[in-house]
């Protein structure tokens, strides 16, 4: 699973309505299942079905349930973690996602994609605090990750840190120069911030991009 995917696939799921939540709708395909089943190599092909039909179906609730029955069967599975805890998301139950991805990084603490999964659900459960914790911890693994610094944006973001959060986001820019969530959150905060020509560089790229978000920048910087 790629950065930019694991960004944007828990941010799908919060069902958020605010752009910096949602901003990443436009890069994933229209079923996520592709996205999840390729974080799944030690799943067999049959619950890579069952769970391609739940997802489409939306049934939140039976892939919870499915996702538990593994467990019961591979307590030590890293991956039926990722699946509970995405379906408790799309429940907007995100206390128990965060639950279920704090297992992940339990059984799996030197994957990345864990951490960022976790601070999502502590993010969308109002927790942004405890999300730059997770993250701090995640930058420690020495795997530097543009999704980790742009979650990491958001959460300061959260919290009302705007220099802390355009840290982050440049940081992930430099890794990453097109990443769409972090050219958001870096113009918006610049905005904040009074920083016009830094936000005006961002919404720029955006344009460049194709990305709608451009547009919304656009407003913001002209608020101003």
């Amino acid at each position: 699973m790629t950065a930019r995917a694991i960004f944007l696939l828990f941010l799908v799921s919060s069902v958020a309505c605010t752009p910096q939540q949602a901003l990443i709708s436009a890069l994933i395909p229209d079923g996520t299942a592709s996205v999840l089943l390729g974080h799944l190599q030690g799943v067999e092909d049959g619950n890579r079905r069952r769970i391609a039909e739940l997802e489409q179906l939306g049934d939140w609730a039976g892939l919870v349930r499915f996702a538990d029955s593994n467990i019961v069967i591979d307590p030590v599975s890293p991956e039926w973690r990722l699946i509970g805890g995405y379906a408790h998301a799309r429940q907007r139950d995100f206390r128990s996602a965060a639950h279920y991805f704090g297992e992940m990084v339990r059984l799996a603490p030197h994957d990345v994609a864990g951490y960022e999964f976790l601070a999502e659900a502590q993010r969308a459960g109002g927790e942004p605090r405890r999300a730059v914790l997770t993250l701090e911890r995640a930058m420690r693994i020495g795997r530097e990750s543009p999704t980790t610094y742009g979650i990491l944006g958001n959460a300061y973001a959260d919290l009302g840190s705007d220099a802390e959060a355009i840290t982050a986001y440049r940081r992930a820019l430099e890794i990453d120069p097109l990443m769409v969530p972090a050219l958001w959150g870096y113009g918006a905060a610049s905005v904040r911030a009074g920083r016009l020509d830094d936000a005006r560089g961002a919404a720029r790229v955006l344009r460049q991009a194709g990305s709608p978000l451009a547009e919304r920048l656009d407003a913001l910087i002209a608020g101003q």
